[in-house]
């Protein structure tokens, strides 16, 4: 009967969408769908509260980017307290180190799958929000940070949160001293050395050094900085 009452659903739904889909694609003014999908970019408007910023110096720290700092901070140390101080936290560890093991001990693996996934979205949906504050918002809008994601995750080590804050930190700090020139200046002293890092010295060019260094740094430790542990792993 389950299934049947899922193939019903899904042959309904599917019904529905091309409908919808059919009717809106006839509509000439198409009102509907022009404010929310089209090519173009669409600003966001911060509040009144994240406008200007602090001055420090001879430089200015915006509101909105202190405002994300914070947000990072507090997701940070919420995510650390649900994976290390709660009962679901354990679960999910336990279910990443060893799938087959937390089953025979009756922790519900799709449960877990589904909190997770759950989770993974409600963190995505946060940081989406966020960027927003730093700029105008349209379909490839993720596709300018999703390999520097994946970076992050790679050489931090999979399922490891203190790693991926290392490799962010140290992924960002190294694509800004390649790519603003720091590092060319830093060695004028060596004229070949500095014409190397100076050919580099661009956003483009910055991030492919940094990818030459992962791959060669993935060489040396394939696991990443802090590597996963566990009885599956080490088998």
């Amino acid at each position: 009967i389950q299934k049947w009452a899922i193939a019903i659903l899904l042959s309904v739904s599917a019904g529905i969408a091309l409908t919808t889909s059919i009717l809106i694609g006839k509509s000439e003014s198409k009102a509907l769908t022009r404010p929310w999908f089209s090519a173009r970019n669409v600003d966001v408007t911060a509040p009144a509260w994240l406008r200007g910023g602090i001055p420090v110096g001879n430089i200015q720290l915006p509101y909105a980017r202190i405002f994300i700092i914070v947000l990072t901070i507090l997701c940070l140390v919420g995510v650390y307290w649900f994976l290390n101080r709660s009962s679901w936290g354990l679960r999910i560890r336990s279910v990443t180190q060893n799938r087959e093991m937390s089953a025979c001990l009756g922790i519900p693996t799709e449960t877990v799958d589904a909190l997770t996934f759950a989770l993974g979205s409600g963190l995505a949906g946060i940081a989406g929000c966020a960027i927003t504050l730093l700029g105008s918002v349209g379909p490839n809008l993720g596709g300018n940070y999703i390999v520097d994601t994946f970076m992050v995750v790679v050489v931090g080590g999979v399922g490891k949160l203190v790693g991926s804050i290392v490799a962010a930190f140290a992924i960002g700090t190294v694509n800004y001293l390649i790519g603003s020139g720091t590092i060319a200046r830093m060695v004028e002293a060596i004229p070949f050395v500095s014409d190397f890092f100076e050919f580099f010295s661009s956003t483009s060019m910055a991030k492919v050094m940094v990818f030459a260094l992962i791959i060669t740094f993935l060489q040396i430790r394939p696991a990443g900085i802090f590597p996963q542990k566990g009885r599956s792993v080490d088998a």
